[in-house]
């Protein structure tokens, strides 16, 4: 399944086109989130989502401009990133620490609809280190002693395999493209030959190069917030008015979210 190719650099335009096209289903995929963060807080979980969405990037764009003008707007200063962990739960020293939770509430509700609008499918790898029989566990070590390990080369090919199978239902090519380095703009072979994905790469890009990366970072933290353990504690502590929009956001979503090791991560079929 892995390629170890080095990767490629990439025209942006010519990534912006591609996702331009009619119909083109657009893979947004998010950085993953529950590790190395959560070293030494009980038994480890790891999310990773992916946003499904055939809105070409020019409108994701506009969009995102909508949110960070209303965003601003509410006193959340100049052009303020959506940062969807920040909105839930920001740590200290984060610019979103200072803004209300009343207004991170408001300005959660605004992305939700955004994301809403846009995305007709969640695709959500979760896995608790129980399913993953320790290695998630082995993987946080070796994070925090800053040595490589294989697990991490096997988490990946997991979420690969998943998203590969989920995409073999689609009829025509999909675009996946996950978060690189700041100004980057790169693709690496990763998925099988018979995945239904543009030239069979997974593409990165900067968040700031397309807006729909914000809204996998934001399905990500939401997913995290209402499905593992350490998620739905920080809720629950949370200011009640950030606790109401995250309640919200999941019965929302829920219609959306198809579970990648599962059937439906809301239970339907």
């Amino acid at each position: 399944m892995h390629d170890s190719r080095a990767p490629q650099s990439l025209d942006p335009e010519v990534l912006r086109a591609a996702l331009s096209e009619p119909e083109r289903l657009g893979l947004y995929l998010s950085r993953g989130l529950g590790l190395p963060a959560e070293s030494g807080e009980g038994q480890p979980e790891f999310v990773r989502v992916a946003v499904l969405t055939t809105t070409p990037p020019p409108a994701l764009q506009a969009d995102r401009q909508a949110w960070r003008a209303a965003a601003a707007g509410l006193g959340a200063g100049p052009a303020p990133r959506l940062a969807g962990l920040d909105l839930v739960a920001p740590p200290t020293g984060s610019p979103w620490a200072q803004v209300a939770p009343e207004t991170r509430a408001a300005l959660l509700r605004l992305a939700v609809s955004w994301l809403l609008a846009t995305a007709p499918e969640l695709a959500v790898f979760h896995i608790t280190d129980e399913f993953g029989g320790g290695m998630l566990l082995r993987l946080q070590s070796g994070l925090a002693a800053g040595e490589p390990r294989l697990d991490a080369r096997l988490l990946e090919h997991m979420v690969f395999a998943a998203l590969t199978y989920r995409l073999l239902i689609h009829s025509g090519e999909a675009v996946v493209v996950t978060p690189g380095e700041e100004a980057t703009w790169s693709s690496r072979q990763v998925f099988a030959e018979h995945a239904a994905v543009w030239r069979r790469a997974l593409v990165s890009a900067p968040n700031e190069g397309l807006a729909g990366l914000d809204l996998a970072d934001l399905a990500e933290a939401l997913m995290w917030a209402t499905t593992t353990r350490r998620g739905r504690a920080t809720v629950a502590a949370a200011p009640p008015a950030i606790a109401a929009a995250v309640a919200e956001a999941e019965a929302e979503l829920r219609p959306r979210a198809t579970n990648l090791l599962r059937e439906r991560a809301g239970g339907g079929n």
